[in-house]
Parts: C-alpha cells; sequence; structure tokens
C-alpha cells in the first residue's frame, strides 16, 4: 500500500481577514514517478531516443534503396542461351523389342548477353523421343577442377561454353529410362521412312553473383524437333541432325531469384 504524506494550502477569508489553512493529501508514487521523469526525460535521455530513432529511419532507407537497386539490377539480367551445334547417332539398332543407342550432342551455353558469374551447381539431360519420351540420360559431366566441391563449372562474364554431351542406352541399364515396345516400334517405322524426330531436356540449377551474394536460379531449356536422317546408315555415315548447317537454339524456362522472396 502506497504512503501518503500531508501538505497544506493556505487560503485568506476576507471577511474576517484571517489565514486558514487547508491539509492537501499527496501520494508517494506521484513524487516517485515525478522523481523518474526528472531522472530519464531529461535532455539526455531526449537526445537518445532522438538519435535511436534517427539510426532506424536510415537503416529503413537503405534498406528500401538496397532492394530496389537490387531488383532493377536483376531485371536486367538474361539467363544464359543453350544452342545445339549437332547431334551425331553413333550407334542406333533395334533387336528383340530392345533399343540399344549412343547420341553425341555438342551444345554451347552463351553467357555473352549476361554480366555476371554464374556457376553450375547440377547438369542433368533427357534424350527424347519427339517431345516427351525419355530415351536415354546423359553421362555426368566431369568437374573441372577436383578441389571444386561447389558445382560441376563456371562461366564468367560475356563467356561461351561448348560441352560434349553422351547418352547410352542398351536396353538393360537400371540407371536409363525403360521404353516401352509400342514406342520402340513406332521408332522402327520412323527409321524405315528415313527421319526420326527426337527431343532434348536439360534441367540446370545454378547461381549468379548479385551485389556479392549467391542468387539461386533453375533453367529447363528444351530443344524440340531434332530431326535425325536416318537414311545416311545405308551409305555406313552416322545419322546426324538433318540441317547440319543450323544452330538450333533451345528454348528456356526459368525460375529466377529462386527463394529472394522476390
Amino acid at each position: 500500500m502506497a504512503s501518503s504524506s500531508l501538505h497544506g494550502e493556505s487560503r485568506v477569508d476576507r471577511g474576517t481577514n484571517t489565514y486558514t489553512l487547508i491539509p492537501t493529501l499527496y501520494d508517494d508514487e506521484e513524487n516517485e514517478e515525478s522523481y523518474n521523469c526528472d531522472e530519464f526525460c531529461g535532455t539526455s535521455w531526449r537526445i537518445a531516443r532522438t538519435i535511436v530513432g534517427l539510426i532506424a529511419i536510415v537503416v529503413l532507407f537503405v534498406t528500401v534503396i538496397t532492394n530496389e537497386h537490387n531488383m532493377a539490377k536483376m531485371s536486367r539480367i538474361t539467363p544464359p542461351r543453350f544452342f545445339i551445334h549437332s547431334l551425331r547417332v553413333a550407334t542406333f539398332n533395334i533387336s528383340q523389342g530392345e533399343l540399344s543407342a549412343t547420341w553425341n550432342v555438342n551444345l554451347t551455353i552463351s553467357n555473352e548477353i549476361n554480366s555476371t558469374f554464374i556457376n553450375f551447381l547440377s547438369f542433368k539431360a533427357i534424350m527424347l523421343y519427339k517431345e516427351d519420351i525419355p530415351l536415354a540420360f546423359n553421362t555426368p559431366i566431369q568437374l573441372e577442377s577436383l578441389l571444386d566441391t561447389h558445382g560441376i563449372f563456371s562461366m564468367g562474364k560475356n563467356e561461351n561454353k561448348t560441352l560434349h554431351l553422351s547418352f547410352n542406352t542398351t536396353g538393360w541399364e537400371q540407371d536409363q529410362p525403360v521404353v516401352d515396345d509400342d514406342v520402340i516400334q513406332n521408332i522402327d517405322e520412323e527409321m524405315k521412312l528415313g527421319v526420326v524426330s527426337f527431343g532434348l531436356k536439360i534441367t540446370v540449377e545454378a547461381e549468379i553473383e548479385l551485389n556479392m551474394m549467391n542468387t539461386a536460379l533453375i533453367m529447363e531449356p528444351y530443344c524440340s524437333n531434332l530431326e535425325v536422317d536416318f537414311a545416311s546408315l545405308e551409305q555406313c555415315k552416322a545419322p546426324t541432325l538433318d540441317d547440319v548447317d543450323e544452330v538450333k537454339e533451345c528454348l528456356s524456362n526459368v525460375d529466377q531469384w529462386n527463394d529472394m522472396g522476390y
């Protein structure tokens, strides 16, 4: 229970010219609050609060400007482009309902229109029949450096890089797609007509350098209508792309700035 103290006020009765002392109660808690305010509401405390407020405003302003700068820079960054320069079918045999084949692809990745470093963390490719039927997975790409444990290769600013991809299947591997009998039959019929249409689907996980930070980037380039002329088999030559002199660009679906909240 808070204690109280007795104080007084003097009043003058004008009729009798006498002074009367009127007692007044003051709560000691009010005195304590007044004391505390004198201690913490002074000039130093106000200056400190002002400084903290100004710092908070500056931090908020810098954060907003930095985010706007990052978003503006990201809008100017274009993902690398993927081009197929050649597709060669080294072997292609259908026997007893099984497909045995080897595809060799020269794929160029172009970072010329970009101005940022790209680190490729994973690279997977699938050779397709038509547009969506898996035939073979690519042989894993070897690391550029045995000392590099983060990623398989990297590309600098305005750089091009050519990859030599190999796809092999005998129909018996456990780590290769299972091709249905009706698909093999359709391929066999197209071979007799001279041209077989393939596709190439690529999935890439990469990081780009943005303001000294790594930003996740997922790309899924897709190369369609890769028509291979099998008439050359009669001349004991390896089938290749029908338009051998034409470079084909792969269309790319990109999930940019993954987990960045933009």
